[in-house]
């Protein structure tokens, strides 16, 4: 079984554990081409492509010009850790031992319109570059145009046959992903809280949702779908009425 994740906006390179040997990118020479042509931005170009403030556009072209391949142990953090965002207050590494960090190496990984797909140990940097901005660069019109066929492959040649593909991610981050190359099945995820009795999605509770869905999995090792189905944290239970066997609904 394989987990993915979005990325998330907020980062701390500070983070960091004793719990994983850390790691280079799988596609940190794309990473580096990106980074190439992101350099050259000018705030402003950030601003309008991010949709964000000056401030944070300034902020970012200082990290594009000291971004690098391969960065020391301070200007860097391992991925799981480096995330910060609502996603990974749920999933909270921190607190995991040593055997749920492991189990996080082997089935999680996190989509990075910046390295693609990312391992828990792999090592980051300070980025902002969301997949779905509308980046041109050589011959690319997006980021989709360069990391579906990079990413989809790399997926198929780490899952064996049989496996699932748990998809924690956002739209935006999982439509990276060619379903129609990927030779596994890919499961959904819809979390409803119930209030007044009717069932909403609200946005950031999904998010921690999909952390703790993660961190359920590493905690108990879950192997199949029925045990990802078992999931409860923080009231969470699955709707069967309304789960099917490519997507999952828990409600609260």
């Amino acid at each position: 079984m394989k987990i993915v994740t979005s990325p998330a906006k907020l980062m701390n390179v500070e983070n960091s554990t004793d719990l994983l040997k850390s790691s280079t990118p799988r596609f940190i020479e794309d990473a580096a081409l990106i980074q190439s042509y992101l350099k050259e931005k000018s705030p402003k170009y950030l601003s309008e492509l991010m949709e964000i403030s000056t401030k944070l556009a300034d902020e970012n072209w200082e990290r594009n010009q000291k971004w690098k391949s391969k960065p020391t142990a301070k200007e860097s953090a391992p991925a799981l850790f480096a995330f910060t965002g609502e996603v990974y207050r749920g999933l909270d590494a921190k607190t995991l031992d040593k055997a749920s960090i492991d189990y996080l190496q082997k089935n999680h990984r996190m989509l990075s319109g910046l390295y693609g797909l990312l391992k828990p140990s792999d090592k980051v940097m300070l980025y902002r570059l969301e997949m779905g901005r509308p980046f041109e660069f050589e011959h690319y019109k997006n980021l989709y145009a360069f990391w579906r066929e990079k990413i989809t492959e790399q997926l198929n040649s780490e899952m064996k046959k049989g496996e699932i593909l748990l998809h924690l991610a956002s739209n935006e981050y999982g439509k990276v992903i060619d379903r129609k190359k990927l030779n596994h099945t890919v499961v959904d995820f819809d979390f409803y809280e119930l209030k007044d009795g009717k069932l909403k999605t609200i946005v950031v509770y999904t998010k921690h949702a999909r952390g703790l869905v993660v961190r359920f999995c590493a905690e108990t090792n879950a192997q199949t779908l029925n045990d990802v189905k078992s999931f409860n944290y923080e009231g969470y239970r699955i709707d069967e009425d309304k789960s099917t066997d490519t997507k999952l609904v828990f409600t609260r």
